[in-house]
């Protein structure tokens, strides 16, 4: 193991027992002896999953921060720019503090990880740069081990996104943060859930975490621009429209004479390609 803290914090994907990298668990699982270990689920055992009925999410964005973070990040960028939202969750990020990069794939985010002094793991379901490979619905670690988790654009990859956020939820500490992105209006990459604001709060309040901050990355125009399956000329054409749009605001003449600044940063917050986010674990 890379780092021995995190060996004597490692659970049994399987059966959630606490793991002895040195042996099997009682389950019957082994760490497959490559690198990066291999901490995949081999027989998983069946886990009970409540469904809340209902939803908040609505009343929930009345009481969230909706504003990009200014940006305070001084240190060596990464090679996917995540400076937002190291700066918007800064305050719970300490020196010495236990940090998983959840589905980290080039493990990049190390970088402005452990340019703030913390002990970084990256996990990751295939990637060969990482620390460890796991899946973000079984993760290998121990309950209350990590002061912040991080995933950079993961959720949209995730077949059960509840379940992997209620798996964050529980290898948090209390007082501890939950950060990153999640696709919105980009389109398909290999994705199974997009999330809306209100997806969102959604899956976090139903995994017991509390959403402090919401705002957006990008337009999903542009990203349609970028990433869309359409012919080149008509991802021209999209591009163009997007621009438009950003230059003549008044063009919509309600939104820009009438609205507050709070409803124009929820509808922006509405069109985006990606919603960043900042929770927390009471």
């Amino acid at each position: 193991m890379r780092d021995a803290w995190f060996a004597r914090h490692l659970a049994c994907p399987d059966c959630r027992r606490p793991l002895d990298p040195a042996s099997a668990c009682a389950c019957g699982f082994a760490i497959r002896a490559q690198t990066p270990p291999d901490l995949r689920p081999q027989n998983p055992q069946p886990r009970e999953q409540t469904i809340r009925i209902g939803s908040s999410a609505p009343a929930d964005l009345a009481n969230v921060l909706i504003e990009r973070p200014r940006n305070t990040y001084d240190g060596p960028p990464a090679m996917r720019d995540s400076s937002q939202l190291f700066s918007a969750a800064s305050a719970w990020i300490r020196p010495g503090a236990n940090f998983l990069d959840l589905g980290c794939g080039p493990r990049d985010q190390a970088i402005p990880a452990e340019h703030h002094g913390v002990n970084y793991v990256g996990l990751d379901w295939s990637s060969r740069n990482a620390d460890l490979l796991g899946d973000a619905h079984a993760i290998p670690f121990q309950d209350a081990t990590f002061d912040v988790v991080f995933s950079y654009a993961v959720l949209e990859h995730l077949y059960d996104p509840f379940v992997a956020v209620r798996e964050v939820a529980r290898v948090l500490k209390s007082g501890g943060v939950y950060f990153g992105g999640v696709s919105q209006g980009e389109p398909f990459h290999d994705s199974y859930f997009h999330h809306t604001a209100f997806g969102v709060l959604k899956v976090m309040r139903d995994a017991g975490l509390r959403v402090e901050r919401l705002w957006p990355s990008y337009d999903t125009l542009h990203a349609l621009s970028r990433m869309g399956r359409y012919s080149r000329a008509m991802r021209v054409v999209i591009e163009a429209v997007h621009r438009l749009d950003r230059a003549l605001p008044f063009l919509a003449p309600r939104k820009h004479f009438q609205w507050s600044a709070r409803e124009k940063a929820i509808d922006e917050l509405h069109r985006a390609a990606s919603i960043l986010f900042v929770a927390m674990k009471p």
